[in-house]
């Protein structure tokens, strides 16, 4: 077999970004005007206490120009061509506001502004649902903001950690940088570590999804320089395409509005567990982790950046999740004139870590249904596992032989894994016009994932497949296998991308949206590629290649049908395929252990996703809303072509196809007051040809694959609701309720037959609820205490029973915190997280921490 690939120089990788901003900086721009500018300035103050509202957004509405307020609530925006704007301010907590202002050439217009209190999800403008602002009141589909305050009750919080309490969100971590998901409203399950993820993660709205699994690694993604999240639901994911099936989670980067020099340092260790647990692995040790940051950023003219460096150190919670992270992110922004800008987004991260294994067990693979026995009582340990039973040759003379061998630790702890990511991606905006604007993007992303089985000097036999002959009979697999010195596993994807977006109002009824998207990616890895991998890759040179492109258009129209009905139609094409038109592979599911080539059925895959959105403003504090959309999502490289997940192996599906989901949204928002808002939403997921592993027990032993095995249907209940009593308190509740069924399950053999309730979807938790109390109990003292609930879980991928033990889920996190305000620059924090000491997990057979205690100091000037 021959693949079709072209693999771009090194050098022109290397220079690329480089080359896209020269591109960028020579392109021809309008000269500015003769006229001298004027200015607008003034102090934004709370209308209740008339005490300076800080870091309040005013921005002149269709330009480049705008400003943040001072400690003093003074804010100023200079440069301004003269003419009339519109001026929209916006502050976390107060109603957002705007006033048509008149800017004469050379001179300072004055104006002070007084905004009321609200709620904060009252106070939120979206972005991603339509792909421009909208007020919380206007947007059409589900959506939750995580604001830059929610952001920073954490010491050097990571992105899972952020969007864990959002309704509709599940997070499931098996510990360290190994293997972590984010689900929305039931999208994907533990399958592989975060193979087949169904939501797409943006930094500034570029993709930061791994090409080849299409997984983020959500605790690489460090949230120090982070202005806010945005979380879209349902429906909104058809305006993005493959991979935002289930949903998008896109994080701003933030930009200082001055000088700005910032540092910070957090330390703390992890509690010894409950008495219920019997782990050595705290007999005297305390584990210790450490982060730190520094930054600066300023705003001097036309050019504004931020540069962030972040360093975490994590000695590990349990054996094997073990975390080391060096962290840059770089953003800056120069306005070439009051209509043009360009924007820098990037960052790089490396880390290194233990390869999360599960508690210790025993199975029984030639049993007739291969059952394990979880320890989850040593749950912190890496502990030994035993292989037994006996098998019965499939042929004559049909001798039965015992099987008993025990795998000591020796040979998980000192398996590593190593990731490198990075992003440099760049944005030309230009406002044309007051009713048209473009938008081109140029990106390059580079995602590295090394997995080191043996990192000693001896061959290494752990479970999984190896062949013991029987003369004259055929060769029989046991479930042994051999680790070499050095072995590992590898992949790297090289993403080009590029984009264009334009934004025409083409009446006061009608806002149009057209865009193109594309990227090419070139991949090296030892597994993910149609070519049989090198039995026991040694170095670099065992990595096969293979290409995947990506092409999509799409078009929308915000229909305002009357003055408090608005519509949004939209339709997105898209296209995806590789450079390769068969795949070779073993079949564990036979004896033959000769390889085998089949033709792919779908190297390429396509599909149209239409969305209709509506959202009716029934009164000036209360909207409804009603979406239906198709989505799609290709299967991805790991999908299609994966075959070694440690203990088990996979066998690669040459038929594998497109997945599809239909869903349905109904919902209401309504704020009651300036102290109360609530949320809430019903939706419908119809998924058709769902893409999901399935571990079954072969003539060669266990093994998985992915299959388009199922339809299934996914609903359920979001609600959100927000309480202000008092200025100085705060309470948010949400509570999910989710039912997710296989509508055509039959059994079949597989893994998930043994679930107690099989029709049920694996790891979609039914229940799940979360609750955050905010106390500013003085001008420098704030209190805050989250809690968060997961019921258990009624299925799940390889490790069943029925009797559903040691299943994750059931239990609730309680965690608190204060800040203090040292000096006006200075902020000191004190977290306790798990406050009661909860053993409980979130994945298959992976404990999460128990309590721990950081202690942080944050610095800003």
């Amino acid at each position: 077999m021959e693949t079709k690939h072209c693999q771009a120089l090194p050098l022109f990788r290397f220079f690329l970004p480089f080359l896209m901003l020269l591109a960028l900086l020579l392109s021809p721009v309008p000269v500015k005007a003769a006229d001298p500018p004027g200015s607008l300035s003034g102090v934004i103050t709370d209308k209740t206490d008339s005490e300076a509202i800080i870091g309040a957004s005013a921005m002149l509405e269709n330009t480049t120009l705008g400003s943040a307020s001072d400690i003093e609530g003074n804010y100023t925006i200079q440069g301004i061509p003269e003419g009339t704007y519109k001026l929209k301010v916006n502050a976390i907590g107060y109603t957002p506001f705007s006033q048509m202002v008149t800017i004469s050439s050379g001179q300072t217009t004055t104006l002070n502004l007084q905004l009321g209190q609200t709620t904060v999800m009252a106070s939120e403008i979206v972005v991603g649902a339509a792909l421009y602002e909208q007020d919380r009141l206007e947007v059409p589909v589900t959506a939750s903001v995580v604001t830059s305050e929610q952001i920073k009750e954490e010491p050097n919080p990571t992105l899972d950690e952020v969007v864990a309490d959002v309704p509709g969100v599940v997070v499931n971590r098996a510990g360290g940088y190994g293997t972590s998901t984010i689900q929305i409203r039931g999208s994907n399950t533990f399958q592989g570590g975060a193979i087949g993820t169904r939501v797409q993660g943006l930094y500034d709205g570029f993709p930061i999804n791994t090409p080849t699994t299409g997984e983020v690694v959500w605790t690489n993604v460090n949230m120090n320089a982070a202005e806010k999240v945005e979380v879209l639901k349902g429906a909104a994911a058809t305006l993005y395409g493959s991979g935002a099936m289930g949903g998008v989670i896109n994080v701003f980067g933030a930009l200082p509005d001055k000088f700005e020099v910032k540092a910070g340092a957090s330390g703390g260790f992890y509690d010894n567990p409950s008495d219920s647990d019997k782990s050595t692995y705290f007999d005297d040790n305390t584990p210790w982790f450490w982060n730190s940051y520094v930054g600066i950023g300023d705003k001097r003219g036309d050019l504004n950046y931020s540069l962030l460096y972040t360093h975490a150190d994590d000695d590990g919670y349990k054996e094997t999740s073990q975390t080391l992270l060096n962290d840059v992110k770089l953003k800056a922004r120069y306005d070439i004139d009051s209509k043009q800008y360009i924007q820098l987004s990037s960052y790089y991260n490396q880390t290194e870590g233990g390869y999360p294994t599960t508690w210790s067990f025993e199975m029984d693979p030639f049993g007739g249904d291969f059952m394990y026995t979880p320890f989850p009582e040593t749950g912190f340990d890496t502990s030994s596992r035993r292989v037994f039973g006996t098998y019965t040759l499939p042929f004559p003379p049909y001798t039965t032989l015992p099987f008993d061998e025990t795998f000591d630790k020796s040979l998980f702890v000192d398996d590593t894994i190593e990731r490198k990511n990075a992003l440099v991606g760049l944005n030309y905006v230009n406002l044309l016009s007051d009713d048209f604007s473009l938008d081109t993007r140029l990106y390059y992303t580079y995602n590295s994932s090394r997995i080191n089985y043996n990192n000693t000097d001896a061959t290494q036999v752990y479970p999984g497949p190896a062949e013991l002959s029987f003369y004259p009979y055929p060769s029989v697999t046991f479930r042994t296998k051999d680790r070499l010195p050095g072995e590992f596993n590898d992949d790297r994807a090289h993403r080009y991308g590029a984009g264009i977006k334009l934004d025409y109002r083409a009446s006061d009824r009608h806002r149009l949206l057209f865009g193109v998207d594309g990227n090419i990616v070139d991949v090296r890895s030892t597994q993910y590629t149609a070519e049989i991998p090198s039995t026991h890759p040694l170095n670099d040179d065992d990595l096969n290649e293979i290409q995947e492109k990506n092409f999509a258009v799409f078009l929308q129209d915000e229909f305002k049908m009357t003055d408090r009905l608005t519509a949004l139609f939209s339709l997105r094409y898209d296209w995806s395929g590789i450079d390769a038109d068969d795949v070779d592979f073993i079949d564990y599911s036979t004896l033959e252990k000769l390889p085998t080539t089949v033709e792919l059925e779908n190297p390429s895959v396509d599909a149209l996703s239409p969305r209709i959105a509506l959202n009716y403003k029934a009164t000036d504090d209360m909207s409804f809303r009603a979406s239906w959309g198709r989505s799609f999502r290709a299967p991805t490289l790991s999908e299609r072509f994966v075959r070694d997940a440690g203990l088990f192996m996979g066998n690669p599906n040459p038929s594998l196809d497109k997945e599809t989901m239909t869903a349905y949204e109904i919902g209401m928002y309504k704020v009651f007051s300036e102290r109360v808002s609530f949320d809430i939403a019903a939706y419908i997921n119809n998924y058709d040809n769902l893409i999901e592993s399935v571990f079954q027990e072969g003539a060669a032993g266990p093994y998985y694959e992915f299959e388009n095995f199922r339809k299934a249907r996914i609903w359920g209940i979001e609600t959100s609701l927000n309480i202000k009593p008092v200025e100085y308190l705060s309470l948010d509740l949400g509570y999910s309720y989710m039912n997710a069924k296989i509508v055509d399950y039959e059994a079949t053999g597989a893994s998930i037959d043994r679930n107690p309730d099989p029709e049920w979807l694996p790891m979609r938790p039914e229940h799940t609820a979360s609750a955050s109390v905010t106390w500013r109990a003085t001008e420098r003292l704030t209190l805050n205490t989250t809690g968060r609930y997961v019921s258990e879980y009624k299925a799940i991928n390889f490790y069943t029973r029925p009797d559903g033990y040691g299943y994750p889920g059931d239990f609730i996190v309680v965690d608190a915190g204060l800040k203090y305000k040292l000096t006006d620059n200075l902020t000191g924090s004190l977290l306790c997280k798990n406050i009661t000491n909860e053993l409980y997990s979130e994945a298959e057979w992976f404990r999460s921490p128990s309590r721990s205690f950081i202690l942080g100091l944050d610095f800003v000037y």
